[in-house]
């Protein structure tokens, strides 16, 4: 993954980051902490951190793959932001039947996502 593709989905990794941090090992909680949150460069990290901008670039690259892989098995970003849409369905609906409806629909689109 390149710099730019990592840039692109800033908002994506940070919220895969909240969820899945305590899962990470101490070094890319660091790492992937220091890039996300405190918005050092690469090149900031490997001066704070003592080792190479490439070591740190692996590092954050390696420590986004397993990000994926957890949300890829756990969903747990995705039910999160479903549930917020089905919150918002029912408080935006005109009825109580549409409300059920947008209900029912986000239950499907859930249960065929997984």
């Amino acid at each position: 993954m390149s710099e730019d593709e990592i840039l692109a989905s800033w908002d994506e990794s940070v919220g895969l980051l909240d969820a899945y941090e305590p899962l990470l090992s101490e070094s890319q909680r660091k790492n992937l902490g220091l890039y996300f949150r405190y918005n050092l460069s690469l090149s900031e990290i490997a001066e704070e951190c003592g080792l190479s901008r490439a070591a740190v670039f692996d590092a954050v690259k390696k420590g986004l793959r397993k990000l994926h892989h957890y949300e890829e098995t756990l969903h747990l970003v995705r039910l999160t932001r479903a549930s917020r849409e089905a919150v918002e369905g029912v408080e935006g609906a005109n009825s109580l039947e549409e409300a059920r409806e947008k209900v029912r629909i986000l239950k499907e689109e859930l249960r065929d996502g997984i």
